[in-house]
């Protein structure tokens, strides 16, 4: 029952899965990059700290990345559960 449906779906899951991993892994190419803008922001005499940087970073971390991942480990596992498709 549940494994007819879980192959029907192969190709959206896998199309899925895949918009996660991209969307996951420009997060993390992304993020080192933010830490440097802000730690550059810091730096010099006379300057204010700004937490334009900081609330980047957060929102990188739990809207884009956070979510991002959850969604490609849930998808994974249903490529992994799809009987037929990993022969063990």
């Amino acid at each position: 029952m549940i494994s007819d449906w879980l192959a029907t779906l192969y190709p959206w899951i896998k199309s899925f899965h895949v918009m996660a991993v991209i969307s996951w892994m420009a997060g993390l190419f992304y993020l080192p990059r933010l830490y440097v803008y802000h730690a550059e922001r810091g730096r010099g005499a006379g300057v204010e700290p700004d937490d334009s940087f900081a609330v980047m970073e957060f929102k990188l971390l739990r809207v884009i990345m956070g979510p991002a991942s959850i969604a490609t480990w849930i998808a994974g596992l249903a490529l992994v559960f799809t009987p037929g498709i990993v022969d063990w």
